[in-house]
């Protein structure tokens, strides 16, 4: 992989993406921010864009543009630079615009991105290439009545940043069910877990196919009341503690690493991925989902697993774009070589 140390005669139009319209627009801002400041001035000309339905703040460094004219814009820079956290920006929508176009962008594809963003498809997908997954159903209904006796998790089937998601006992009452219903129904169709007991952990992964590499795997110490990674504990300052090593024997960080690489080749991930476990006492790893385009700020994850394995960040983020730019050349190559030999 590249590490984005040679120079260019002319520099690379990006077109970062920001803001957008989910409700992770506030962590969005601040990837979008983390990843311009990362990239070279000498080799990089950056053009920063909120993207959203209709402008309801000011960004600054960055220009607003609606979602109807993105792809007028988009067509005449070198290479799309996503940090776009959920509904649009990461199921698959805002990639499928981009294929259409022939704009290249960096991270994983449009059919990568669907499947990674539906919780319960992704794992009923991946529950075939050997991962452990969770019991899990999706509600739609606010009347529904609970799946589980024991406890269980209760979160948006396509959120993210752990928003609208609720945790309950065993002993929780009829009333704390339908307020965890209520809660998770505001984001869209929820997915009710069974809960699992175990060492919270990520693995991030980097590049594409064959050449794929895992990243060190962190272990995730909430320090919020909450007591599980949820909204405080992933982007406050001191919200959790991220242990590299983790508390885990190297077999079961092996194993660990060995799911994420599955999961980030059988759905055909590009780029960088994040896929998030339980490990249970037994050494066993149990997905609990990937994340496509995970979150690049000062608190997240995946910068740590960079800086342990040697990488800093600005090498991360141009090697990204770097790959991306490759990626589309090769193809593009042979697409000539087919064409010339008809």
């Amino acid at each position: 992989m590249n590490n984005g140390s040679h120079s260019t005669q002319n520099p690379v139009r990006v077109a970062l993406l920001l803001g957008g319209d989910s409700s992770e627009r506030a962590i969005s801002i601040k990837t979008g921010n983390a990843m311009r400041d990362a990239l070279d001035d000498a080799r990089f000309h950056v053009e920063t864009f909120d993207v959203a339905s209709f402008q309801s703040e000011k960004v600054d460094g960055a220009t607003f543009v609606s979602w109807r004219d993105l792809t007028t814009i988009l067509i005449d820079f070198d290479v799309v630079l996503s940090g776009l956290h959920g509904g649009w920006g990461e199921d698959g929508t805002l990639q499928s615009l981009l294929e259409i176009v022939g704009v290249p962008y960096v991270g994983s594809g449009q059919r990568a991105s669907t499947i990674a963003m539906d919780k319960q498809l992704c794992k009923t997908f991946l529950r075939e290439f050997g991962l452990t997954v969770p019991r899990g159903v999706v509600v739609i209904d606010e009347d529904a009545a609970r799946p589980f006796s024991g406890s269980c998790v209760v979160k948006p089937n396509d959120g993210g940043s752990s928003v609208g998601v609720t945790i309950l006992g065993e002993n929780s009452d009829e009333n704390a069910w339908r307020q965890a219903l209520r809660d998770g129904l505001r984001e869209g169709a929820i997915l009710v877990e069974e809960a699992v007991v175990g060492t919270e952990v990520t693995c991030p992964v980097w590049g594409e196919g064959d050449l794929a590499r895992a990243l060190p795997v962190i272990e995730i110490v909430p320090q919020s009341d909450g007591n599980f990674y949820d909204f405080a504990a992933k982007y406050a300052l001191g919200g959790s503690q991220h242990l590299i090593p983790p508390r885990l024997s190297e077999s079961v960080q092996q194993r660990v690493q060995n799911d994420a690489l599955k999961a980030h080749r059988a759905l055909g991930c590009r780029g960088v991925s994040r896929s998030d476990f339980l490990v249970k006492s037994d050494g066993t790893p149990v997905f609990l989902e990937i994340n496509t385009l995970p979150g690049m700020t000062e608190t997240s994850l995946v910068p740590d697993a960079a800086r342990a394995a040697g990488i800093t960040f600005p090498q991360l983020i141009q090697s990204l774009v770097d790959d991306a730019l490759r990626s589309i050349s090769s193809t593009r190559l042979a697409s000539q070589e087919a064409g010339e030999n008809r």
